[in-house]
């Protein structure tokens, strides 16, 4: 394999390289910048040693300097933390259509949900309750009307409101 002369494969200058380095010095990037800075300047002669100053292991190293060279430092300094961890099962569009179906009174129960979700978008869960972790995450309650008796006159009703908000206003 041959050597990489990283003096030459990195083209910023090491004075731009310790700015980058004081511009992200309080998030995760930052030991990437310095590792550049590391090699740039010669204090570092390769990568394993850039990896034992900087306390990381070489392979990490490796995978820094690989997204370098594929698109300088802007990728390098790409963020992926939001890449990590389960990504959400349901799209956004099936979600918007839950909640508008949820709007309109079609949907009541979580168990309603998790077959809308299937039945309409081919979206399944493992868990029946998996639907319900969805609905909790995205603050979705249910939309139900508010109870009514059966037998409950609503003229009377109606009658009974206007007479206790009249006397309310004295």
């Amino acid at each position: 394999m041959a050597k990489i002369l990283y003096t030459q494969v990195i083209t910023e200058d090491p004075d731009d390289l310790k700015e980058l380095e004081k511009r992200h010095r309080y998030s995760h990037l930052f030991q990437r910048v310095r590792m550049l800075r590391l090699l740039k300047s010669g204090e570092a002669t390769n990568l394993g040693e850039a990896a034992r100053a900087l306390g990381y292991s070489w392979r990490q190293c490796q995978r820094w300097f690989a997204s370098y060279r594929e698109g300088g430092t802007e990728e390098l300094l790409k963020s992926r933390v939001h890449e990590r961890g389960r990504q959400e099962l349901v799209t956004p569009e099936a979600l918007e259509d839950l909640k508008e179906t949820m709007k309109r009174g079609g949907i009541a129960t979580v168990a309603q949900a998790d077959r809308f979700l299937r039945e309409r978008h081919g979206i399944e869960y493992a868990h029946p309750d998996g639907v319900g972790q969805l609905l909790r995450r995205h603050k979705i309650k249910a939309k139900t009307g508010r109870p009514r008796h059966e037998e409950a006159d609503q003229e009377e009703q109606d009658a009974f409101k206007k007479t206790s908000r009249a006397g309310s206003r004295r």
